[in-house]
């Protein structure tokens, strides 16, 4: 062999587990709204690089792409493609009324959650307290004949909250504290815990319209005592002198 071939052989060798290390990758970012209502945004996606190197592999993973894109779109997920050249798969976006129609798409028999509450809701005059403890399994998603990217892949959930959480097993957090990752094992369940209390927007709305009314009586009840006292008094005959 000679000396060029063995250098780009060498290149080649180094590069495989760069391009390997992200191979498969899995986003699921669930936003909580602060009326309730949540938005969800899958990302599934891999190299097209990958492709190149393990083309025996091609047509399962396309096969794999195709298969959860129609799924989601059937399950009202709106689909778009990757916006790089260089990327094949998609992004799945999704208006939920609450965090707890999570647990009623099918999406939710992929990860492992099927009859399972994800999300626990408590409410009361004043707040709202959600609770979030799920064991995530992720080896329905990718299915058998994809373990082998799973093994190299990353896979993530994120959770954007309007409040910062009362506790939590993220594995990191945003500075505000309001967006928490889990970083996903494929091969085994991924307990999630958090408990988060929001206040209640119409209990909110309520406390600032007696806030303001209630000051707003006061003064005029000071202001317009005297003049309406006075109007009572009797005219003309019989008036007191």
């Amino acid at each position: 062999m000679s000396r060029i071939k063995k250098i780009i052989l060498l290149l080649v060798i180094a590069a495989v587990p760069l391009v390997l290390s992200g191979c498969l990758e899995f986003k699921m970012h669930l936003t909580i709204n602060p009326n309730r209502s949540a938005d969800l945004e899958i990302n599934l996606s891999a190299p097209e690089m990958l492709l190149l190197l393990k083309p025996e592999q091609k047509a399962e993973l396309e096969s794999f792409f195709k298969e959860k894109r129609a799924d989601l779109a059937a399950q009202g997920f709106t689909i778009t493609d990757p916006d790089r050249d260089d990327i094949i798969g998609f992004k799945a976006v999704k208006r939920l009324r609450s965090a707890e129609e999570l647990a009623e798409l099918r999406l939710a028999r992929d990860l492992g959650l099927k009859d399972e509450q994800i999300f626990t809701v408590k409410k009361s005059a004043l707040t709202t307290t959600y609770y979030l403890n799920a064991d995530l399994d992720l080896r329905d998603l990718i299915g058998e004949q994809n373990s082998a990217f799973a093994l190299l892949s990353k896979m993530r959930f994120i959770l954007t909250l309007p409040v910062k959480p009362l506790e939590h097993n993220a594995t990191s957090v945003t500075e505000d504290e309001r967006t928490l990752e889990w970083v996903l094992s494929p091969a085994e369940p991924n307990n999630l815990r958090l408990a988060a209390r929001a206040p209640n927007l119409a209990a909110v709305i309520i406390g600032i319209i007696l806030v303001i009314m209630v000051p707003g009586s006061i003064i005029i009840l000071v202001v317009y005592r005297p003049i309406l006292k006075q109007d009572r008094w009797p005219r003309g005959k019989g008036r007191l002198r």
